[in-house]
């Protein structure tokens, strides 16, 4: 069973397999993907929304985004120096394109080194081959067309920005204004779930520096892989399971973050490296006092 019309089955069989129904404090658990379902509570209440935060992660809307499967750049370090890019490929071949979680660790590495500024432009006044202005504004070269499989450049484009930027700032305003509707603060949260097809591939620290998980002690961080999928092995299963995912749907509260007002203007301040306000963020400001 489904809570609304975009918390579905996948939510729930999710909240079955975290076992976030039956956590003893209070728990937030995520689905990065297209919908950005969120829900937080534990055994004696949950309360759920969903985020229109796009499919930007799992590839689409980015010129060279890709699912993450062989060929697809899954991890990106750039020299702060240089602006050398270093990166690795889903089965150690030719790269195609980049995945979510490599996506995520190329705009953090890049606003980091000071190749993107807090609204995401591209500095063109960097000293590197790899700084370009592309077809729609600056554009950073990850790798040269003589190292892909297609013979053509794989690049980070400001309609990618734009667009993975859009995704973060829904996740992020989605469960804070979920959070400031039932009273709790973020810093209250003992653990935070991360479910999604490629949760659990991504880098925490990287994660916090673009502003898509809150800034806490990375040992709260549970990264769980395919909730969805575990959650209906379950179901098929133990009847029992079963009844249990009918029990968890019955008990969540479904928040219409459309309807708020408050969503808005939290989208609007996470609409930025890593947010508007950098004391949110006391790691990341660290890092580029460093």
């Amino acid at each position: 069973p489904g809570v609304a019309s975009y918390v579905g089955a996948d939510i729930t069989a999710g909240v079955l397999s975290s076992g976030l129904d039956r956590a003893e404090n209070v728990t937030l658990f995520l689905d990065v993907g297209t919908n950005g379902e969120t829900v937080l509570g534990n055994r004696d209440w949950l309360v759920t929304c969903a985020c229109s935060a796009g499919p930007a992660f799992e590839g689409a809307g980015v010129v060279n985004g890709m699912r993450a499967t062989t060929g697809a750049i899954e991890e990106v370090w750039v020299n702060s120096e240089t602006f050398e890019p270093t990166y690795r490929v889903i089965g150690s071949v030719k790269p195609k394109g980049i995945c979510g979680s490599g996506l995520i660790a190329l705009l953090s590495e890049a606003f980091i080194t000071g190749l993107l500024d807090k609204a995401g432009n591209v500095n063109l006044t960097a000293t590197s081959p790899r700084v370009r202005e592309g077809a729609h504004g600056g554009e950073y070269v990850v790798a040269w067309g003589a190292e892909t499989e297609s013979d053509e450049d794989i690049v980070l484009t400001r309609v990618d920005i734009d667009n993975l930027l859009r995704a973060k700032a829904a996740i992020y305003a989605g469960f804070t204004v979920l959070a400031e509707n039932v009273g709790i603060q973020l810093e209250s949260v003992d653990k935070v779930l991360i479910g999604g097809s490629f949760g659990k591939y991504i880098n925490v620290e990287k994660a916090v520096q673009i502003g898509l998980l809150p800034d806490m002690e990375w040992s709260r961080f549970e990264f769980l892989g395919n909730t969805s999928v575990k959650g209906a092995y379950l179901a098929l299963l133990d009847w029992r399971k079963r009844e249990r995912i009918t029990e968890i749907a019955k008990r969540m509260t479904y928040i219409e973050l459309s309807a708020d007002n408050s969503f808005y203007e939290a989208f609007t301040s996470a609409l930025f490296l890593p947010h508007t306000d950098l004391h949110k963020f006391p790691s990341v400001a660290e890092a580029l006092r460093r």
